[in-house]
């Protein structure tokens, strides 16, 4: 049962865990990991939120719980505050990084974080391999053919790799079907 809380419904535990899931990115995850304690965890989040305009908001998926509503994180002292538009009402509160950080560790094994790293890493290389332009092919179409389409190729992979290892550590609160 939800408690109302300044006129809203608090956020369920399912809140929680997509609220942070879906503030993450695999590289994003990884940074957050390697953070040495709580205050560089503050600060992290305090940095996230300055980067994007101190707010972020994201529409859920189907087959999440309240597919359609759009969730919205914006910055407060120490963590975020995390809003639900769903149809039976708002939900909000605040998620602390020192919150996050226990719904990260509960899933969090070293093999999974050496797969995150290793994922993360692959994917920063494969982009830094990356040429904007046909030069030094012939044609734009040599580029195209025999450079860019196996790099998205390859980019594609990775970034799978990366995302199965980010599902892994903050997995969906409802199973999603494998794309394999």
């Amino acid at each position: 049962m939800l408690a109302h809380c300044e006129g809203r419904m608090k956020l369920t535990d399912d809140d929680v865990q997509m609220a942070v899931r879906d503030f993450f990115t695999p590289a994003r995850l990884l940074e957050f990991i390697d953070l040495p304690d709580p205050l560089a965890r503050i600060r992290w989040g305090e940095k996230q939120f300055d980067e994007s305009g101190h707010r972020h908001s994201v529409r859920r998926l189907e087959g999440e719980p309240d597919a359609g509503c759009v969730t919205r994180w914006s910055v407060t002292p120490g963590g975020f505050r995390y809003e639900v538009d769903a149809p039976g009402g708002m939900r909000s509160g605040f998620v602390y990084w020192h919150d996050v950080y226990q719904v990260v560790n509960f899933h969090l094994t070293p093999v999974r974080y050496g797969t995150l790293r290793a994922a993360v890493e692959a994917v920063a290389a494969h982009d830094a391999a990356y040429l904007p332009g046909p030069v030094p092919f012939s044609t734009p179409e040599a580029w195209a053919a025999y450079f860019h389409r196996p790099w998205a190729r390859r980019a594609s992979e990775l970034a799978l790799k990366a995302a199965a290892a980010l599902d892994a550590i903050c997995p969906a609160v409802k199973a999603q079907p494998s794309l394999f």
